[in-house]
């Protein structure tokens, strides 16, 4: 988790890869954090912010993204979100500078793709 304050507010802010089936303590963690936060004098802002797309992640997701405590975002949504706060655009450097299937031999790409681990190297 990380805090920032700017201009304009004070946020709690999480990352996340994706949410898998198992994700349940987690979010059960993240709603009790994210309340703690909004009920402080302060009044943070929790911002959720998820590498995968919507369509890729579960209602363990949909469930933070509803609640009221996180404004959740995922996709290009979270990289918008972080350029927004940081001013550094890091979909583009990532588009820019990195190219799995050519950084990797392609023994290893094969390897990911056999066992289905080649969406996470999707960012």
């Amino acid at each position: 988790m990380l805090l920032l304050e700017r201009i304009g507010g004070k946020f709690v802010v999480d990352f996340k890869s994706g949410f898998s089936s198992n994700e349940k303590g987690n979010t059960n963690r993240l709603l009790l954090v994210g309340s703690i936060y909004k009920n402080l004098e302060e009044n943070y802002r929790c911002l959720l912010l998820v590498r995968a797309d919507e369509d890729r992640n579960n209602n363990y997701f949909q469930t933070l993204k509803n609640s009221g405590i996180w404004e959740a975002y995922c996709g290009n949504e979270t990289y918008a979100n972080i350029k927004k706060h940081s001013g550094f655009d890091i979909k583009r450097w990532i588009e820019n500078n990195i190219d799995w299937s050519n950084d990797f031999r392609s023994d290893t790409m094969q390897y990911f793709k056999d066992n289905k681990l080649d969406q996470y190297l999707k960012w």
